[in-house]
C-alpha cells in the first residue's frame, strides 16, 4: 500500500529523465540544489522497485532517519517491504552477510560516494542499477564521479528556483 507522492512539475520531469537514463545506463547521478526535494524524489523512485530489494545509503545517521520517515510517510508498510535504508558505515561492514543482492542502491549526498567504502559496496553489486542524489557534484580534491556513474542529470539551476519561488 502507498500514499500518493506529490512531486513538482521539476521532480516529476527527473523521475522521467532518471527512468530514461537507466534505459540506458547502470548508474545515474541527480544534482539538484538543497531544499529542491531530492527526498520526495527518492521516495517517488524507489516506489517505482518496490517489489525488488532497494538499499538507501547515506553517509549521517541523521539522514538515515530522515529518508526512513519520509519513506514510512509514504509506504507505510515499508517494514514488511525489501527496502533497506542504513549508513555506509553499518552496510559497508555487513553488505557481504546480506541473503539478497539489491537490484537498486541509492546514494544519498553521492558526492561522499568517491569514497572507499561506497566504492566498494557499489562494486560488490555490478549487476545492480545505482542512483546518487546530490547538491554539489563535485568535489573540493576535483576528483570526478565518471569512475562511479554514467551519467549526471542536472536540475534547474538554484538561481531559477529563487526566481520561480521554489527556493
Amino acid at each position: 500500500m502507498t500514499k500518493d507522492i506529490q512531486l513538482f512539475d521539476y521532480q516529476e520531469d527527473m523521475v522521467k529523465r532518471v527512468q530514461e537514463a537507466f534505459r540506458h545506463h547502470d548508474s545515474v547521478m541527480v544534482q539538484m540544489p538543497t531544499g529542491t526535494g531530492k527526498t520526495y524524489l527518492l521516495a517517488a523512485l524507489v516506489g517505482l522497485f518496490l517489489k525488488e530489494e532497494v538499499w538507501v545509503v547515506a553517509h549521517r545517521c541523521e539522514l538515515v532517519s530522515q529518508i526512513k520517515d519520509t519513506l514510512e510517510r509514504f509506504f507505510p508498510s515499508l517494514k514488511s517491504t525489501s527496502i533497506k535504508v542504513t549508513s555506509i558505515q553499518w552496510l559497508s561492514r555487513h553488505y557481504q552477510e546480506m541473503e539478497e543482492s539489491p537490484s537498486l542502491i541509492v546514494i544519498d549526498e553521492a558526492h561522499h560516494a568517491v569514497a572507499k567504502t561506497y566504492k566498494e559496496v557499489m562494486d560488490a553489486f555490478p549487476e545492480s542499477k545505482k542512483l546518487g542524489l546530490t547538491a554539489t557534484p563535485c568535489r573540493m580534491t576535483r576528483r570526478g564521479f565518471a569512475d562511479l556513474f554514467d551519467v549526471l542529470l542536472m536540475s534547474w539551476s538554484a538561481k531559477r528556483f529563487i526566481a520561480i519561488g521554489r527556493l
